[in-house]
């Protein structure tokens, strides 16, 4: 009985192994619509590979201006802040008390100002009353000389009284700013790396609370052999491969470092690449792909026809009629098209850059356009 059962099972298991290789085998027969374009090469510059790392454009441990203890830590290591953004703040009531010590001295001071102009305005008005008894010959000299000295003493006591109003409008102002002080907050937009402080901390003047690091934009440098430099530095834009990523970033070239290693001369060369989404960390490995100035006969097939596998970069291409696989190695792009390398295509083999997404070795081709004609090297 258990025999039986097993060899049903058997014949059933082929069966579904018979129908799906008709089905695959009817499905090869069937024609795939697809478009072809020529395997072109022209003498183009060439890229070299250099490598380098990720660096954070702006990095700061962010500290206390003013001793105090720690009542708020708004953030937590990792955590994405706005430049202006609260950090951290300190207990603000000593300062708070001195604040209004301040601002009633100002009014003191204000107070004194106004006594001052008005026993000035006092004293001008009774030194001019004198002027004129004497110009009628009903005052004295030693009167108008009293008079005068009464009217120069009180208006050196108002410039007193209103530099002593400037003095606590100064004592006033920096109490605010030191109680702003309080609130540390982010200097630039980024992330916060990591954390010193918590609630409930004593922090000296200086004392860190976090280390903040900018993540958009991100630097790179990558080393360029001395022979390079110059034209390196000519270019714009240089490709980056990022390993740990498994993309390629467009950065932008803003200069080298003019010095260089005495043994291996190489130069630092510095990239900056846009980083929105905050992907690219600080310490990722880079590889970037430098111009050279040196020209070679190279292989070009459009970005399209490159696909990507477990065992690396591939391309279909027709061969007589189906389609066929062939690795390659991309080397750079240039432009819409890629160089690369390969063993099995040549110049003026057809490869797929429209329906091969969905495509395996040796199916039929229909071909929707001809190809176009193969152009000239240099063209």
């Amino acid at each position: 009985m258990l025999g039986g059962l097993r060899a049903a099972t058997c014949v059933a298991a082929l069966a579904v192994v018979w129908t799906a290789c008709l089905a695959q085998e009817k499905q090869a027969e069937t024609p795939v619509r697809v478009r072809l374009v020529p395997v072109v090469e022209e003498a183009i510059e060439q890229k070299r590979q250099v490598t380098g790392d990720v660096l954070a454009i702006g990095r700061s441990q962010l500290a206390a201006q003013e001793p105090g203890l720690v009542i708020e830590v708004a953030v937590d290591e990792g955590a994405r802040v706005k430049k202006g953004d609260l950090i951290a703040r300190l207990d603000p009531e000593g300062l708070e008390l001195d604040l209004l010590e301040a601002k009633a001295s100002v009014l003191a001071a204000e107070a004194k100002v106004a006594e001052e102009e008005a026993l000035s305005a006092q004293a001008v008005r009774d030194r001019d009353r004198i002027k004129e008894m004497l110009a009628l010959e009903s005052g004295s000299k030693p009167e108008l000389d009293r008079a005068e000295s009464q009217a120069a003493a009180e208006a050196a006591r108002l410039e007193q009284a209103r530099a002593q109003l400037v003095i606590e409008h100064a004592r006033q102002r920096v109490i605010e700013k030191r109680l702003g002080d309080l609130e540390i907050r982010a200097p630039f937009a980024g992330r916060v790396t990591e954390k010193f402080t918590e609630v409930g901390q004593w922090l000296q003047a200086g004392g860190p609370v976090v280390e903040l690091v900018s993540l958009d934009p991100v630097e790179i440098r990558v080393d360029v052999p001395e022979r390079f430099v110059s034209r390196a530095m000519q270019a714009e834009t240089v490709s980056v491969m990022l390993p740990g990523l498994g993309q390629e970033v467009s950065a932008r070239v803003i200069g080298v470092i003019p010095r260089g290693d005495m043994r291996s001369r190489l130069f630092p060369l510095r990239l900056l690449a846009d980083n929105p989404e905050e992907l690219i960390q600080p310490g990722m490995s880079a590889i970037g792909l430098v111009p050279t100035s040196e020209r070679a006969v190279t292989m070009l097939v459009p970005k399209d026809a490159i696909l990507q596998g477990e065992m690396g970069s591939y391309v279909y291409f027709e061969g007589g009629g189906r389609s066929a696989m062939a690795p390659v190695e991309r080397l750079f792009a240039v432009g819409d098209r890629v160089a690369i390398r390969s063993a099995v295509l040549h110049a003026g083999m057809n490869v797929v850059v429209e329906g091969n997404e969905r495509m395996w070795p040796g199916q039929l081709l229909a071909v929707v356009q001809e190809p176009s004609p193969q152009p000239e090297p240099g063209e």
